[in-house]
């Protein structure tokens, strides 16, 4: 059965094209391009040839309420009943992001998944997902007579919570910023480059990438990401590897939280691309520093997932169900 997938972010709205597991036609739009997520609809189905398949998923990173979607960091509200009456379309579920990253992990093969520490996951155990982009998104699997039912979540917008002195430093330069200081705003693109910010205040320096004129606020964090991968810039080094302990830290609270025997899984778009930081260990070490539930994390398996598909997966697989 042919569906249409949409994984639908602040950054890029990825729509697809699945039969079975396999994308064959795939389309991504730079969603601040557009005022209207209706527009990009419209121009994916414009560009396909035969009739349009009448069942459609669309995973999107804002909450879902009934047939309507608010998006969190870009001002868009899709209207699934307006949408599937006007395209023609026989089914349309709105899910949110994580909730179609969380059914996509179902769907995964070992190729998929990089392991960080851990030991082999409980085959019936919960599972846990969570990945950084534009925001920070959160779900659970919760085991449920032979398959899984998923428990979308809110979970990036908790209160970050500092585990060193100069994390406790950092919320209080956010908190100048911020009447509340989730945890979305460090682990994100744009909590990256806050992270920098922050050092470059400590250190006293003036000069570095953030008064670059010519880079853009939005590359901010993929620049930092690249000088730090090649060690040319000790601060930007720093930004990362802060990044990579309180990502790791959040990790561990959220297996906590579900009891993640199952594993827990870092998706999103920013942890493929450091995923050499992310195996050095300040990671994994933060995800296990929690006093007396040391042990228990220490044997809980967290997987980095390294496929481009997983959002599209999980909306193609609500899709056809």
């Amino acid at each position: 059965m042919k569906v249409i997938a949409g994984d639908i972010g602040a950054t890029n709205a990825r729509l697809a094209i699945v039969e079975g597991n396999q994308v064959s036609i795939e389309r991504c739009y730079p969603s601040r391009d557009f005022d209207r997520f209706e527009d990009i609809f419209a121009d994916f189905v414009r560009d396909l040839s035969g009739p349009i398949p009448g069942r459609a998923c669309l995973a999107i990173a804002g909450v879902v309420e009934g047939d309507r979607v608010e998006t969190t960091n870009i001002p868009w509200i899709v209207d699934g009943h307006r949408l599937k009456g006007h395209f023609g379309l026989d089914v349309l579920y709105l899910i949110n992001d994580f909730e179609a990253a969380a059914w996509g992990i179902t769907l995964l093969d070992e190729k998929d998944l990089v392991q960080i520490g851990g030991e082999r996951p409980v085959p019936e155990g919960p599972k846990a997902v969570l990945g950084a982009g534009t925001g920070l998104g959160q779900a659970i699997l919760v085991p449920y007579n032979k398959t899984y039912i998923v428990l979308p979540t809110e979970g990036g917008h908790v209160d970050f919570a500092p585990g060193s002195e100069r994390e406790i430093g950092l919320l209080r330069y956010l908190m100048k910023e911020f009447p509340h200081v989730s945890v979305e705003r460090v682990l994100s693109g744009p909590g990256l480059a806050r992270i920098y910010r922050f050092l470059m205040k400590e250190q006293g320096s003036k000069g570095g990438l953030v008064n670059t004129q010519s880079l853009e606020e939005g590359d901010l964090p993929a620049y930092i990401t690249h000088r730090a991968l090649e060690g040319r810039d000790e601060v930007c080094q720093q930004a990362v590897r802060i990044f990579s302990c309180i990502y790791g830290a959040e990790a561990g609270n959220l297996a906590l939280k579900c009891l993640a025997t199952g594993g827990v899984y870092v998706a999103g778009g920013i942890a493929p691309k450091i995923l050499p930081i992310l195996s050095e260990g300040g990671f994994r070490q933060a995800f296990e520093a929690k006093g007396r539930m040391k042990r228990l994390l220490n044997q809980i398996p967290v997987y980095i997932v390294v496929s481009p598909y997983l959002g599209l997966l999980g909306a193609a697989l609500v899709a056809r169900q």
